[in-house]
């Protein structure tokens, strides 16, 4: 029975596997190299540290792969929990761990999910965008990679099924806006655009092993591959509305708000502007609400400073 990282305590021994997701070879004031990484299993992740290794053990095993390891749980000098390594090495194909438990995957349901983007896509009332949502999400390659997904590498739904829970999140979210103005919102274009805004995402990560960008995902990130995706199958129909076509397209070019946040365009539609918050929001939530979990193990109110959030978090809940 593998070991996962959360289970773990100071004082602890410990062999087992896990994915190295970082790697740092650094020198100590005496002129020593030593070993900072980050370990992830399905559970979490966990800082170690191995002080004055060798070159060969220094370059036995690589970011991104399943490693080895054994050692003991301590506390750095933040009062931070970590691993303090004796031996590491790069798993071999002899050895006997699971994937599934070292990639963290969504706390959901995944056939409830899928339902979910069922009924979504069964929403959809115009046909020109009913039959474009058949001609991208039928493909079963497509279907299969976009369900499996995680929505990014280490923000928010950063883990397997990440991006289809991120997605049906962000469709309830800006269809509940788009009920609030009538006649004003178009709401199947909304919930089209909402459906394919991280399509993208398909192709930007890779997760066999850990959760990493893909050279197509370093080179043009999941807007322009996505753009490209939902532009392809149109091109593919026998037909559809130049003004629909062009609408939907900027909605997934602006779905990130500003350039420098990734949007080639800023939104300039109404529907543009409720997906860019409809995508923040969940986002957002996203981070806090696995901050809030982690605290009520922790038993602490407030979070460390987020970098992403530039700020600490209270994750104290009031009474119902």
């Amino acid at each position: 029975m593998k070991t996962m990282l959360k289970e773990l305590a100071p004082g602890r021994k410990i062999t087992d596997f896990f994915v190295c997701a970082s790697k740092n070879v650094r020198v100590d004031k005496n002129g020593n190299r030593f070993l900072h990484l980050r370990l992830t299993d399905a559970s979490g992740n966990i800082g170690a540290v191995m002080w004055e290794v060798s070159d060969a053990v220094a370059e036995c095993f690589q970011q991104g792969q399943v490693v080895k390891i054994q050692g003991a749980v301590t506390s750095d000098h933040r009062g931070q929990t970590q691993v303090k390594l004796d031996k590491i090495r790069a798993a071999t194909a002899g050895d006997d761990f699971d994937l599934a438990e070292l990639l963290p995957s969504s706390a959901r349901d995944l056939q409830e999910m899928e339902a979910e983007l069922a009924a979504i896509r069964e929403s959809i009332a115009s046909p020109d965008l009913a039959v474009l949502l058949d001609e991208i999400f039928n493909d079963e390659i497509i279907y299969r990679q976009f369900c499996e997904a995680p929505a990014a590498k280490g923000v928010h739904h950063n883990y397997i099924h990440g991006l289809l829970e991120h997605t049906v999140s962000v469709c309830r979210v800006a269809d509940a806006i788009a009920a609030q103005y009538p006649g004003d919102v178009n709401r199947d274009l909304l919930v089209a655009a909402a459906l394919l805004h991280d399509i993208g995402k398909i192709s930007e990560f890779d997760y066999t092993v850990a959760i990493d960008y893909s050279d197509q995902g370093r080179l043009l990130g999941h807007i322009i591959i996505g753009e490209k995706i939902v532009s392809d199958a149109i091109g593919r129909l026998d037909s559809f509305p130049e003004e629909l076509r062009l609408q939907l397209l900027h909605l997934v070019l602006a779905h990130h708000g500003e350039k420098e946040y990734g949007s080639p365009v800023r939104p300039k539609t109404l529907e543009g502007f409720i997906l860019n918050h409809a995508d923040d929001v969940d986002a957002k939530a996203n981070i806090f609400t696995r901050l809030r979990a982690e605290s009520v193990e922790s038993g602490t109110a407030w979070s460390q400073f987020h970098r992403v959030l530039d700020r600490f978090l209270y994750l104290r809940k009031t009474e119902e």
